[in-house]
């Protein structure tokens, strides 16, 4: 009875709001950290499965001073963690720090590591911790993840007289732990970089692999080790830098002398079998920048900004399902000269699409013919396009007919919807989640060009994968997508406020929320990384009357609304269900993507409830025929942003050395593969329909000499992709001779024999080549859609090859 009483006085006491808890701190946030993770791992042959409830909601941030506070309670309370440490110092000694690491071989393991050799570490996301001293000089500290005690950091060494390794941006030496952090030892002089294998957790990698760019006998090259370099393996020489993915390896080199030229090489990421091959890329100019924007789905995107150019313009590049041949995706992609990202974003949750801003290639082309192309020029004609089939075709982002007020948007003809990208200062780039398919927000305006005036710009969201978009809010926001899509929380960025906004049905309405008496500048609004949740983090800076830069941290919980859950996820068909059935469309509004018709379960717009639901939400249906979607350019063609066929890439960039891949191999024999100058979309599982692939060409009668690049004849299997195809049945009847039979026989029994041996050495074949069981759990990835790597950049002075 008092259990009851006490319920329904909760109820009564005013609960069903939002709960609000502001905090303010010595100085802005610089990070925050959310520590401990659910995971299931095998051990043993063991499937053993880990939830530490208590721990996920546990918060640690890092301020601009480096002070560390930490919440066990989602960010309603906040203890300075840095003043504890402080008074167990001798003499009250202060403490900074530099930064926060969780380890991902068990995310309740924490490291703190300040700036004065006095860092801290935590095994249970701080309800104890362990003080423990390293030199002054270590820095940049990566964590193993295989093993939360294994520690690479690096120092800064000086070089000696007549060295001929210690050359600039050679001066780093690795250092070392095996027992986090308590004794370091050096492994390695002369080093420009160096980073954990990103295949440890495989049971052929050892567990202590490092790869390291370094000088070795006066020469740059790539290495690995797997014991701390008392042996060491040379991958490459005249390596400038490398970046490994899960899948490929890249590598950056130049010439002999280090002046004629930098090449680009792609491998497997498993570098036992290290076998580099060039970058293909068609257009024959001295490349000069990279950056790896995209790997995630099994094709490379990669953006090049060639010497002869701006470095501002960059030209995007799609390569073949094998990772070598680069075909041109998108001209003109827009660079930041800052940090070398590129406007270039991929829509979480959804297969394939991709946003991207580029310079009108009019005004572009206008500008190179006056020799004028600056910055501010470029600046007011940026376009924001979006492709469907992994940047086959380009299309502008249609504007929405309506604003946010129900006014008509006065936008036809070559207006279109634009949004700010990465490049942009203090903006909040186009966002989606991974748990919630086809729901995007970004900021921008309609128009021909994206705005450079921030009075001009509003709020938009799509939730059909791009295709229609809505005007949900005036002005500039930033934003956080929670409770898989079902709850959106925005604050205006652009001035001081002291209240938020949410929505129930993705911006049809909204209702605000006062989050304090002082108004403040948000600097994000950020969830638990499986933007699962139903609650938030608001964090901002104000400065006091005494002139000091202050930070501040609200949490919002809306799981006290006490709204109700969300069903009938079971059966969307049904009218009562809170639940609908979407499926992504391609720009011609067909629904077959990549060759297959995919069908989502989602919660449905107008549905005021909790989504709870953790059910496989991605259904196939079927397999369909392919269309002209299912082509992207081949190597050395490339189609207009306006679309059209794919034409030789010859037509545009007029030198002497483009190859003509239309004529016939050098020492062609009978017949060879010609192309249509179209390929097969990597990962399209379309069959039959339309067929661009190469068609069999018998060669002319006289041969020619040829600077082409298909200068060897190439079978058709390494054009085409490889497919699965149903074995057919042959209803004519057919006579097999005694010889044949008995060949047949031999067949059946080696297949037989082979059967037998492999299910005998069945555990060690599979142990073999099976993940390595981590040996702590892993770790919560943070927020935002991916990160862009840059490799190299020769505009820069100092010549950084690092990533």
């Amino acid at each position: 009875m008092i259990i009851i009483l006490g319920l329904l006085i909760l109820c009564v006491s005013g609960q069903n709001e939002v709960k609000v808890s502001f905090n303010e701190l010595e100085s802005p946030v610089s990070n925050i950290y959310w520590c401990g993770s659910s995971v299931v791992f095998t051990k043993d042959d063991e499937t053993i499965e880990q939830t530490h409830q208590e721990s996920r909601k546990v918060l640690f941030i890092l301020t601009d001073k480096g002070k560390i506070w930490r919440s066990a309670d989602y960010g309603t309370t906040w203890l300075d963690e840095t003043k504890s440490w402080e008074k167990m110092e001798p003499e009250n000694k202060q403490l900074q720090f530099e930064s926060i690491h969780i380890s991902p071989a068990d995310s309740r393991v924490i490291f703190f590591f300040g700036s004065n050799g006095i860092s801290y570490k935590s095994k249970n996301c701080g309800r104890t911790y362990t003080r423990f001293t390293h030199s002054e000089d270590l820095y940049d500290f990566k964590l193993n993840k295989m093993d939360s005690q294994w520690i690479m950091a690096f120092k800064d060494k000086p070089c000696g007289k007549n060295d001929i390794n210690c050359k600039d941006f050679y001066k780093k030496s690795i250092y070392v732990t095996e027992d986090g952090g308590e004794t370091w030892k050096s492994a390695l002089n002369y080093v420009r970089d160096a980073a954990w294998d990103k295949l440890l957790q495989y049971q052929l990698i050892p567990d202590q692999r490092i790869i390291v760019c370094h000088m070795k006998e006066g020469k740059s090259v790539i290495s690995y080790s797997d014991d701390y370099f008392a042996t060491v393996q040379t991958m490459q020489e005249n390596a400038l830098g490398f970046f490994q993915t899960s899948h490929y390896i890249f590598v950056l080199t130049t010439g002999e002398d280090g002046e004629t030229g930098y090449e680009l090489l792609i491998a497997p990421a498993y570098l036992d079998k290290f076998s580099p091959q060039p970058v293909q890329l068609p257009i024959p100019l001295n490349q000069h920048t990279f950056t790896i924007l995209d790997t995630s789905e099994g094709q490379i995107f990669l953006s090049v900004s060639h010497k002869e150019e701006n470095q501002r313009l960059t030209n995007v590049y799609v390569s073949d399902f094998r990772g070598f041949k680069f075909t041109l995706s998108l001209l003109h992609n827009v660079r930041s000269l800052d940090t070398g990202n590129c406007d270039f974003e991929r829509m979480l949750g959804m297969e394939g699409v991709y946003v991207s801003n580029v310079f009108d290639h009019q005004e572009v082309e206008k500008s190179k013919s006056r020799s004028s192309i600056t910055p501010a020029t470029l600046e007011l004609y940026k376009k924001t396009f979006i492709s469907y089939d992994r940047g086959g075709q380009w299309h502008p982002l249609k504007a929405p007919e309506v604003d946010s007020k129900g006014d008509e948007i006065q936008c036809s003809g070559d207006c279109s919807l634009h949004l700010k990208g990465r490049t942009e200062a203090n903006q909040n780039p186009l966002y989606s989640s991974q748990n919630a398919p086809g729901l995007s927000i970004g900021v921008g305006n309609t128009g021909l060009y994206l705005t450079q005036k921030d009075h001009e710009v509003n709020t938009y969201l799509t939730r059909d994968g791009g295709h229609e978009w809505f005007e949900i809010r005036k002005g500039s926001h930033m934003y956080e997508i929670g409770d898989r899509g079902g709850l959106i929380v925005m604050g205006q960025d652009d001035k001081p406020i002291n209240q938020i906004i949410y929505s129930w049905d993705q911006g049809f309405s909204w209702e605000e929320v006062k989050i304090g008496q002082k108004e403040f500048e948000i600097q994000n609004i950020v969830t638990e990384p499986s933007n699962m949740e139903q609650k938030f983090i608001v964090y901002g800076q104000s400065r006091s009357q005494e002139n000091q830069l202050k930070g501040y941290v609200v949490a919002l919980n809306f799981q006290t609304l006490h709204q109700r859950v969300c069903s009938g996820a079971w059966d969307p068909t049904m009218p009562e269900s809170d639940y609908e059935f979407w499926i992504p469309k391609n720009f011609e509004s067909g629904k077959c993507l990549f060759g297959r018709k995919i069908k989502y379960i989602r919660r449905k717009r107008e549905a005021k409830c909790f989504n709870q639901e953790e059910i496989d939400k991605k259904f196939f249906i079927e397999t369909c025929p392919c269309i002209e979607d299912d082509w992207e350019c081949d190597f050395g063609f490339y189609r207009k942003i306006e679309g059209g066929p794919c034409v030789p890439i010859a037509d545009k960039f007029e030198e002497d050395d483009t190859p003509d891949l239309l004529k016939p191999p050098v020492n062609c024999k009978q017949t060879y593969m010609k192309t249509q100058g179209y390929r097969k979309v990597s990962g399209d599982y379309c069959q039959g329909g339309i067929d661009l692939s190469p068609i069999e060409t018998p060669c002319p009668n006289t041969q020619t000499n040829s600077t082409s690049l298909n200068n060897t004849e190439i079978p058709i299997n390494d054009i085409k992709q490889p497919t699965i195809s149903k074995p057919q049945i042959n209803n004519s009847s057919t006579q097999l001779n005694s010889s044949k039979q008995n060949s047949y026989l031999w067949y059946v029994v080696a297949f037989l024999g082979a059967v037998i041996l492999i299910l005998f050495f069945k555990d060690k074949i599979i142990n073999l080549f099976s993940p390595k069981p981590p040996k702590k759990p892993q770790s919560y990835m943070g927020k935002g859609n991916y990160e862009q790597l840059k490799l190299f950049s020769g505009n820069d002075d100092d010549d950084e090859a690092g990533l």
